[in-house]
């Protein structure tokens, strides 16, 4: 096996340092280099290929056999210096082996003399990254990383073997709810079948859905559908309700579907307006609500508005979805799930999930973009909150949106619905290529049904409108942002 520091072996037996030289130079491979000066060099030792399968120092994040596991958290580390072996932390101290490699068998033993133990290991995984190594007589695994950061909380199943074959990413996943049942997914199996009164009701926009969230009234607001000509995730602005996952799915309809949003969508001119929905057995309903909308005493709206408190087609979809769920009982509007708001727009429940950490880097990347390609509705959350990423940080039992990376620092951007930030951000993570932050980043991703015609071509990062902040700007609730630090890991979405 060659590494990065045989490249400097190389070096130092291709050249011969004349006398009284100054010093010499050693060119990495990533274009740095590094200068020594003769004063600071006491001696130059060849290491041979046999004496270095591995070299360098390495943090272990955590060690499996089987389905038990032990995690380290960077609290132990190996370094590995030619024929020996430092292990920090294994036990008290330090303990020193002697290590001979077997670079056919890419094998080594380590001897510890004073202890009168030997290791047998086998190296599973070796790259600039990550060293994975197997006791050769058991399953046992050990995960190590070139930094303490890499290795806290870093878990992936060993028998996974990263790769760039999509087919291969997309059998790894987790949580199907395709039915076959009805087209609307699993979750909608045997719920109530739409009566010819139900219809009647979900017409009458005079019939208003249950209150959430502590609104106490609903108030007539003007309604601008579409403030910027068309449909865009800026129209998604969460306040008080705790509908998440709902936001997230409407503002990848808005990135995904701009025109689905004004096909399913008709102002009937009277200040009411009909939505396309889908019933728990797929089939067509719709819903009619009025510019009634939920508030607080204060008449402050508490659904979800566009910028400047501007109702939206959002804020109506929204409505359209707390009726919906008076008629069927499916769900409630606050704590609803990203395949259970989906289907009732789009007719179409079949989904999957990645759990966090269940992906390499590499592999959550072309999964995001290869579906975000399909038009797959994408909608993921974090289990460690306040990791910065780009100007913003991450937040726990909390959905957001997939979008394509619009800078070259980032695999994907991940937009909050409360659209916080600056106007360019409009709630946009981006989300670094640094393991501790992807791992723990879990995705649901919902096929499009009917929106799937409308999908628009040519797929590109998404650019937030320029608007302007009013003083009066309604922000998301102290309930919500409250709630959002009091529980850290809550797997609730909200």
């Amino acid at each position: 096996m060659k590494n990065k520091f045989l490249l400097l072996t190389f070096l130092l037996l291709g050249s011969v340092m004349p006398a009284g030289a100054q010093g010499f130079v050693v060119h990495q491979k990533d274009g740095t280099k590094t200068i020594f000066t003769s004063a600071e060099v006491d001696s130059i030792t060849m290491i041979p290929e046999s004496y270095s399968l591995v070299l360098g120092t390495w943090y272990l994040g955590y060690w499996k056999n089987g389905s038990e596991v032990n995690e380290y958290h960077g609290n132990e580390v190996l370094t590995f210096a030619g024929n020996q072996l430092f292990w920090y932390g294994k036990d008290s101290g330090t303990d020193i082996y002697t290590i001979k490699f077997f670079p056919r068998s890419q094998s080594m033993t380590a001897k510890n003399t004073t202890k009168n133990e030997t290791l047998k290991w086998t190296i599973y995984k070796y790259t600039d990254q990550m060293l994975v190594m197997r006791e050769t007589d058991s399953e046992v695994y050990r995960y190590f990383y070139k930094t303490k950061e890499d290795a806290d909380q870093t878990k992936i199943d060993p028998n996974h073997r990263e790769t760039t074959n999509i087919n291969t990413i997309l059998r790894l996943a987790e949580g199907k709810t395709a039915s076959s049942v009805t087209p609307m997914g699993k979750h909608f199996e045997g719920r109530h079948a739409t009566t010819d009164d139900d219809r009647t009701w979900l017409l009458n926009p005079s019939n208003e859905p249950d209150k959430a969230a502590s609104l106490t009234k609903w108030v007539a607001k003007t309604v601008n559908l579409y403030p910027y000509g068309t449909p865009m995730p800026a129209d998604v602005n969460q306040h008080s309700i705790g509908d998440c996952c709902a936001l997230a799915v409407l503002a990848s309809f808005a990135y995904l579907y701009p025109d689905f949003i004004q096909h399913i969508i008709t102002d009937n001119g009277n200040n009411t307006y009909t939505v396309k929905m889908y019933d728990p057995q797929g089939q067509p309903v719709d819903v009619c609500v009025s510019n009634k909308f939920l508030c607080d005493n204060n008449n402050n709206i508490g659904q979800v508005t566009g910028k400047n408190n501007t109702v939206t087609w959002a804020t109506i979809m929204e409505k359209a979805l707390m009726k919906w769920e008076k008629i069927y009982q499916c769900n409630g509007i606050e704590g609803i799930g990203t395949e259970h708001v989906a289907p009732t727009f789009t007719g179409n429940g079949e989904s999957f999930a990645f759990p966090s950490n269940s992906l390499y880097t590499s592999e959550l990347k072309l999964a995001i973009e290869y579906c975000l390609g399909q038009g797959k509705i994408c909608v993921g959350g974090f289990n460690v909150g306040d990791l910065l990423c780009g100007s913003l940080k991450t937040v726990t039992g909390h959905a957001f949106t997939f979008m394509l990376a619009n800078t070259d620092d980032a695999i994907f951007n991940m937009r909050n619905p409360w659209g916080n930030g600056s106007n360019g951000e409009d709630g946009q993570l981006r989300i670094p290529d640094r393991r501790l932050i992807v791992q723990t980043i879990d995705a649901r991703i919902v096929n499009p049904g009917a929106a799937a015609p409308y999908l628009r071509e040519d797929l590109q990062p998404y650019t937030p409108p320029r608007y302007i902040r009013k003083p009066t700007d309604l922000g998301v609730s102290e309930r919500l942002l409250l709630r959002a630090k009091q529980n850290l890991n809550t797997t609730e979405l909200w």
